[in-house]
Formats: structure tokens, sequence, C-alpha cells
């Protein structure tokens, strides 16, 4: 009986120590959210404007330590993001490669139970915004290559257990190809990469570490009509911090994971390009963090 007290009580106060490391969120990785992106990651649409409504459903339940390991503090996590991107690539040439910019706006609805301390909250709210002024994509017969750099602005309350935002600024770079292994280019395989590193958060007086993500995918393109084709193959993730945070109260404990899954997605070309896909990932080797699994339904539409 007293060791069964002793174990509840210590789950009570590792969920409570938890809670005041959430702040902005209860998700264990950085600013990017992983799982956005899949099969062909790396390649960037050609010459216009693109909009992309990303619709990503997050859920878990259970937190896990650096050992992989369940802490038992009843958790009941569900996010959904609503996110849309404003993509222009331009006609612009810098060495060799088409420049563009973007923006991502996000709508994120969470819910969030903590049993063990008793705690509960839900809210909708504008999230964090990432603005990227400066993207290079390069395009052979054979492979694409992407380049980025952009930032995420602390635009979204952070003062909550479900709060949309993280409180801090982020500077992103983004490095990654798609190789093709036919003239059609109907067989690929890809990896993009983002490098996030992180600035001190105001209310807590913390340095979260950097972090890295990397989104990668592999895939078989089956043309349906001379205007329409499916696409489908196996994508997934991984993610990891790379550096310790640092500041009075710091933890020095860094997260990763990782994620895999199948991917379908169709596009047709008239009355202009339009492409739906669909993918579902489920995270494992998860240490520090929420492990669950990862939806994610993209519109994409191109003018």
């Amino acid at each position: 009986m007293r060791h069964v007290l002793h174990k509840h009580l210590s789950a009570v106060f590792l969920a409570l120590v938890l809670v005041a490391g959430f702040s902005g969120t209860v998700v264990g990785f950085g600013h990017y959210t992983p799982g956005a992106l899949g099969i062909n990651a790396a390649s960037l649409p050609p010459q216009g404007f693109h909009y992309t409504m990303y619709n990503i459903f997050y859920n878990a339940d259970k937190k896990v330590d650096g050992g992989g390991h369940d802490l038992g503090i009843g958790l009941d996590l569900s996010v959904y993001a609503l996110a849309s991107q404003f993509t222009y690539m331009t006609d612009l040439k810098i060495l060799g490669a088409s420049y563009g910019f973007d923006a991502v706006v996000p709508l994120i609805a969470t819910d969030v139970t903590i049993g063990a301390a008793g705690l509960s909250d839900d809210r909708f709210d504008v999230g964090d915004i990432c603005i990227e002024p400066f993207l290079l994509s390069w395009h052979t017969p054979r492979m694409d290559l992407t380049l980025g750099l952009g930032f995420y602005a602390p635009t979204a309350d952070n003062d909550n257990l479900a709060s949309a935002g993280k409180g801090y600024w982020s500077f992103m770079e983004t490095l990654g190809a798609t190789c093709y292994f036919d003239d059609a280019k109907t067989m690929s395989a890809s990896v993009l990469t983002r490098w996030l590193q992180n600035g001190e958060n105001d209310d807590t007086h913390i340095t979260p570490g950097a972090d890295v993500v990397a989104e990668y995918g592999i895939s078989k393109t089956i043309p349906l009509s001379p205007t329409a084709v499916f696409t489908g193959g196996l994508a997934g993730y991984t993610y990891a911090q790379i550096s310790d945070d640092s500041g009075k109260g710091a933890s020095d404990d860094r997260f990763s994971g990782s994620a895999i899954g199948p991917e379908v997605r169709c596009m047709v070309f008239k009355p202009f390009p339009i492409q739906l896909s669909a993918r579902y990932l489920f995270e494992y080797g998860v240490e520090n963090s929420t492990e669950g699994s990862n939806a994610c339904v993209t519109f994409i539409g191109s003018f």
C-alpha cells in the first residue's frame, strides 16, 4: 500500500513539474511540427502563386522519459492545426535557382488532460507565424534541390497549458533534395531537413536548445489519365534536440523521436494544378516527449 501511494505521489509531482515546463505547448518538439510534409518534401513548386492548406491531427496518450518509458502522468492530448501557407515563386534566378518566399499562418486547437495533476485545458487560437523570405529551388532532370532561410515570430499566447504559442523566436534553415530514378520522374526519394535555433522565452528566461527535423519519403507515381496522376509511398520523420536548454532551471533532457507510415496523393492539372494528399504516421523511438500518431490531409492549389 505504501509503495502504491509513493508511486502515485511521484506521478503527481512529476506531472506538476512537467506542467511548469509546458508553457506554450504540451508537445515536446520545437516550433516546426514534423509530419506536415512527406513524399517529395524537398521539391518546391514552379513559378507562380501556390496556396497550401495543411490539416494536421496529432494524438498522444503518454509522455515518455529518456529511456522511452511511459511516465504515467495520465496524458490525453489532441491537437488539430489548420495551417495556411502562401508561397510565391518568382522568375528571378539566383545562382541558377528560382527565388521565392512564403508565409505560414496556423490555427491551432489543443485539448489536453494530465490526470496525475488533475489538470485539463482546451484552447483554439492563432499560432506563431512562420515567414521564409528566402527560398531557392534548383531543378534538374533527375534532382530537385531546396535551400531556405526563415523564422518563427512569437505572435501567439503561451501562458496556458493548451496555448498555441512557444513564447520565443526561432530562426530556421532548410536544406533538402529529391532524387528521381527514371526520366519520367515516376519514382523518387526525398529528404528535407529543418535546422532551428531558438531565442529566450521572456517569461521563463529559458533558451530552448537547437533542434533539427528531417522529413522523408519514397514514392511511385501512376498516370490515371492525360490530366491526372496518382502517387503512393512511404513517408516519415525524425526530430532531435541537438543542444541543451540554457537558463536558470533549464532541463538537461533532450527530446527526440521518429515516425513512419503510408501516404497517398492525387493531382489533376486542369483547370489548374490541384493536389490532395493524406498520410498517417506512427511515432516510435521517442525520448523526453509525447508519443502518439500524426495524420495530415493537405490541399494545394497552384495559380
